[in-house]
Order: structure tokens, then sequence, then C-alpha cells
């Protein structure tokens, strides 16, 4: 399998460089046979996104090749992982060379989300899921093996009648406008219906055993005067930071705004925006031949992100205990949710195309004719598009589109609030030759000058286009010698080629770095993260260099063991950069 034999390549490129175990790789010496933690490892991966497990290299000695029964060795884990584990998996097995010397090699395929979690069989579903850190694994929580396995069937905890909560408890200007509008655009089904046999219809409330009313959580949360007088923690809470790190001002100011939204789903998306718009400043648009001045973030996304967090959240008991939190710091904007992602859905399709996949059904179906506020908008469309809509708004703003950070405990999608075309990337860009591209294509170049990697569905979300002008444009670029291709384990990934812009923190994985040919700036950057880690933009900003420049520096010491990331996810806004303590 030469394909696999390639993976295993640049597997072992990247772990001599990192020295340490991967988050999509994991190496075990097996010297004396099959290591029972294997299993532990291949469910790791199965719940999460994949990864390769090579059997037969000691990392205690630079990830060198010790002799194996390679025959006997790929047998066992290919029966490990078919009758150990369960789901079972059908691993991708063979035997090939490190060093011209045999080891054994996996690649762990993602579980469809389905089917997780995947567990050790022997230990029981509680004790048998793991999941994939850093650099090794984990065993889920009580609580992560509940929503991996949500996604099994259909949750009904928005369904659950709410002991206590009575008709009187629900907002009558709520009920009213929701029934008027009912009556209004739904026909004859509620025409002539009385308000309560329209809330039964609806299931804001259902009948008891016992007789009387009971009000359901999804009926309590889009339409109750006070949901949270039963479950207090159902609710936003909205904290502006001083710092991009959330760390607190040399005075001890911990945050510039701290507030707690209550009230139904409608009230808080409302007060969200009102609380954000306080705390929001104004920046500069570059618009044809002048600017404009619009706010940080665009409303409509801002709506989108707080209504999806509150609609999509998990509403299951262990959940009760946290809130949707929207956190605003400096350099970014940031929106969560417990729960994860719910149903078959890859996270990179959520902002290319409308895809639907409700955890909470009926207050879902609820809320799009539940009116905010003040306005005459419903709280959502429940079409799918809340994500793509965002995405658009953002776009028109000229500000990327969020990235989605997924976890099987959280959804969290953030906010960059810097401007594609900045100052910064339009002087980049003139260096370049863009003579014959679309504004498009000059679009997704300042993309991945920042980001270092793009894909198609990326292109597509970015730019506004469909799938085949995405990969026109991109071939395009390739053509023009702007941007390289490059394969991962899914799907096609583009970078900038090395004559546009040297290699960034992603090419890692890709290319040995070559000597350093500037000034050198490695002492500098060693005195800067003496006094604690720091991010690229941070060293880029003391230093007078541009980030992609400090990147150049960090790809050298990084790779010769000076320093390391701080966070799993070298893109991700908490990542700084650490000096290495000498051994």
């Amino acid at each position: 399998m030469p394909d696999l034999q390639d993976q295993l390549n640049t597997a072992v490129q990247r772990l001599r460089r990192a020295g340490t175990d991967l988050q999509d790789i994991e190496v075990k010496a097996a010297g004396g046979g099959l290591p029972k933690s294997v299993t532990e490892s291949v469910s790791a991966f199965a719940n999460a996104d994949g990864g390769l497990l090579i059997l037969g290299l000691d990392e205690h000695d630079g990830f060198r090749p010790v002799p194996i029964d390679a025959g006997k060795l790929a047998a066992d884990l290919a029966a490990a992982c078919a009758d150990q584990l369960e789901p079972p998996i059908r691993a991708e097995v063979d035997i090939a060379l490190v060093d011209d010397q045999v080891v054994v090699v996996a690649l762990i395929s993602p579980l469809p989300v389905d089917q997780r979690p995947c567990y050790v069989k022997s230990k029981g579903i509680e004790r048998g899921s793991f999941l994939r850190t850093h650099d090794g694994d984990r065993a889920l929580t009580t609580y992560e093996v509940h929503i991996l396995r949500s996604s099994q069937g259909q949750p009904a905890d928005d369904q659950v009648v709410v002991s206590g909560a009575e008709l009187t408890d629900l907002d009558a200007g709520l009920v009213d406008a929701l029934v008027k509008r009912l009556r209004e655009t739904r026909g004859p089904i509620f025409r002539d219906l009385t308000d309560e046999e329209a809330l039964r219809l609806l299931r804001v409330v259902v009948g008891l055993p016992a007789g009387g009313l009971g009000v359901t959580l999804g009926g309590l949360l889009a339409l109750g005067r006070f949901p949270q007088h039963f479950v207090p923690q159902l609710n936003v809470t909205f904290v502006a930071y001083p710092t991009t790190t959330g760390e607190p001002l040399a005075d001890g100011t911990r945050f510039t705004d701290n507030q707690s939204i209550d009230g139904p789903i409608p009230v808080m998306v409302a007060e969200c925006l009102a609380v954000l718009r306080r705390n929001m400043r104004r920046r500069s648009l570059v618009a044809g031949v002048g600017r404009e001045d619009r706010w940080e973030y665009p409303e409509e996304a801002v709506r989108e992100l707080v209504a999806n967090a509150l609609m999509h959240r998990d509403y299951h008991p262990l959940a009760h205990g946290t809130q949707v939190r929207v956190s605003l710091y400096p350099d970014r904007l940031e929106v969560a949710s417990p729960g994860g992602l719910y149903g078959p859905i890859a996270p990179e399709d959520l902002l290319a195309e409308p895809v639907s996949s409700s955890r909470n059904q009926f207050l879902a179906k609820l809320l799009e004719d539940v009116v905010v506020p003040g306005t005459n908008r419903t709280v959502c469309e429940n079409r799918g598009s809340g994500l793509v809509a965002t995405a658009s708004a953002l776009r028109r703003a000229g500000l990327e589109p969020p990235a989605l950070d997924v976890s099987v405990r959280e959804f969290r999608a953030v906010v960059a609030n810097h401007g594609l075309l900045d100052d910064d990337a339009l002087a980049w860009l003139s260096t370049i030759d863009t003579a014959g591209l679309t504004d498009r294509q000059r679009l997704g170049l300042a993309f991945l000058r920042r980001q270092q990697t793009i894909t198609n569905q990326q292109y597509r979300t970015l730019t506004g286009c469909d799938a085949l002008t995405a990969t026109r444009d991109l071939t395009t670029l390739a053509a023009r010698g702007l941007v390289v291709k490059r394969r991962d384990r899914r799907w096609a990934v583009w970078h900038l080629a090395t004559s546009t812009e040297p290699p960034g923190q992603m090419d890692l994985m890709f290319e040995e770095p070559s000597a350093p040919k500037r000034s050198d700036r490695r002492s500098d950057i060693r005195a800067l993260l003496q006094q604690g880690p720091l991010r690229s933009q941070d060293l880029a900003d003391a230093l007078g260099l541009s980030r992609p420049g400090v990147l150049r520096w960090i790809q050298h010491m990084e790779a010769g063991g000076e320093v390391r990331p701080t966070e799993a996810n070298r893109r991700s806004p908490h990542n700084r950069w650490e000096l290495v303590a000498p051994t």
C-alpha cells in the first residue's frame, strides 16, 4: 500500500521534529508483542478524527525502529480491532518500512457519529470509551459518553415536563404574538384553535397523567416569563475581557463588562445584542476607493450565533449547570454552548451549505414562529442556514468566516475582528503579481496568508461561490504559481507557494525547515519568551516584524526543540509559544 507508506514517511518526520506523539499519531514500541493499551488508542482515534497507529518505533530513542515480529503483530492488531472493540473497527493495517526496518502501521478512520462511542468491550462503555488528547488517550467522562450516545437517536430533553411550571409561568405577550402569527401564516390548521389547543399542538404544554397541564422545557425556554426560576443556569453569560488571554490587567481588572442574561430565548437573544453593542468598537472597512466605519461584528452574524447556540445546545440534566457563553476579547468574539455537534454532520459542511440536524427538534420548530421582542423577525428559520447566514454577514463586513472549534462536550464559534483586506493585507498583495485575478482569488490569498491553509469548502464559505467555481479559482492560482495543493487524509488542502510566502506553522507537517537566511531573531524571541508564553502576533509586535516573519523563526526554533505550542491546535486563538526547558 504505497499510500500508507507515504503517510508513514511523513508521520515519522513530524514525530522526530516534535519529539513526542501527536494528536493524530500514536507510536508504541511493541517489542514484546501487542500492547494492551492499543485498543484504547484505537477507541480514541475512532471517536474523533481518526489517526495513524505505528507499532515498532521507540519514542524514547528518537523514534527509531525496534525488532518486532511484524507478521504476528499485524494479525494481532487487526484481530483486536475487530474483536475487542464495540462497534468493531476495520482498520487498514499493513507492514511498512522505517529506516529499512519493518514496522506495523494502521490507519484508523473516524467512526460515523451515529455509531459512537467506540469502546473497549472488557471495560464497558462508561470506562472503556477514550478520546485523543495532544499526545495520548484519556477516558471519556460520563457526560461525554452521553453526548456521543445522544447522536444515536433523537433526544427528547426539550419535551421534559418542568416540575412546578404552569400556564401562568408563560409570557402572555409572547404567547399572543405566537398564536397570532400562526393564525396568519399557517392557514386553517391554527385558525380555529383556542390558544391552549395551539400550545398543545406545538407541545409547549402537555397533559399530565394526574390531570391538568404541564409546561415542557422547550415551551418554557421559548415563551416563559422567567425560565431561570426553574432552571437557573440555562441562560447566557456575557464577559468582555481587557486582554486577549483573559488574564487580568496589572491593576487587577478582570473584565470590562460582565453580565448574566436571563429570560426566554427571544429576550436573551435581544439582550445579548444590546450588551454587545455597548462593548463594540467601530472599525474601518475598505470599500471601493474609500472607507466605511462599521461595527466590529455585524449584528446579523452575532444574532445567528447566539440563537444557534441556544437552540442547539444540550438540554440534558447533566448540562443544566452550564450556560451559553459569549466572550468578547480585544481580538475576537467567542460564542460557546455545551453539547458539541449533534448528528451526522461534519463541522466543515456547516459554513458551506445549509445542513440541518436538530438536537432539540420541538424547540427548533417552535422558535420558527417566536418573535424577538421589539422586532418583526423570529428567533430562527430552522432551515440549517444559520451558520451560512453568519458567514455571509461576515463576508459582507470584510471579515473571515467564523472558526468552529468542535469537541465532544462543546461547540464554539470564534470570530476574529480583523479584516482580511486590511492595510497590511493590501500592502502584501501589492508585492505579488495579482493581475488578472478576481476579487475572490485575492481574498483567498489574503486568507491563506493569515491561516496558512484553505480547503475548497473554506474557499466557498469565504467567497460565497459554488464548489465548481472554487475548484477553478484555486486551480488557476496554482497554475500561476501562487498556491500548491497537498492532500491530507480526507481532502485536498491548499497552501501558499513558498515563492509567495515562506512556510508557516502548518508546513511543519510537510517540509524540512531550511536554514535561516535573514538577520537571526531567535535570541530576541528567546528573551521575550523568558517572560512567559506569547502569541506569534505579540512577538511580531514586540520585534517590529510581520506575523509570517516571526513564524519563520518559530519554525526553525521548534524544529530545533527550543520552543513549542501550548495548544494541540496551532491555529487556536488560545495558542501561545513557550520555551522548552533544557533537559
